[in-house]
């Protein structure tokens, strides 16, 4: 389960601090988890980092984690430039989608102009597969 929390600092601020920034406090809340679904103390679980890619920052980004101590489901809190399940920043997905809808040229000419040359790879890769699932 993910949550995302406020980053009033920014984002420069978020990734010069890492695992030193002050991140929210472990929660008070029910466990997501089915079988437990009981009141918990969220305690912290470590780190993980993600791919973050955006204007102003392509790299590694710190994601604080939690554990439930009755069961051990885990949350994750995702710093509210990001998106869960994407790499890429708001900003650039919605750019992406806005210049899809409105292009003048291929799918193609679209991606090199976002700059997005690595996920072109990915992008095609994902199509192919998504064809084949609908075929």
């Amino acid at each position: 389960m993910q949550y995302i929390f406020n980053v009033h600092e920014g984002i420069h601020e978020y990734i010069k601090l890492g695992r030193n920034y002050p991140f929210t406090p472990p929660p008070t809340k029910r466990c997501h988890n089915a079988k437990c679904n009981k009141l918990v103390s969220f305690r912290k679980h470590g780190f993980y980092e993600r791919y973050y890619y955006s204007k102003e920052y392509k790299g590694k980004i710190v994601i604080r984690r939690y554990i439930c101590p009755l069961c051990g489901c885990t949350i994750s809190y995702i710093p509210n430039f990001c998106l869960p399940g994407f790499i890429n920043a708001v900003n650039h997905i919605f750019e992406y989608i806005y210049n899809l809808f409105y292009r003048k040229g291929s799918i193609n000419s679209v991606i090199n102009q976002l700059n997005l040359k690595k996920q072109r790879t990915v992008f095609k890769e994902n199509s192919i597969l998504l064809q084949k699932k609908i075929h």
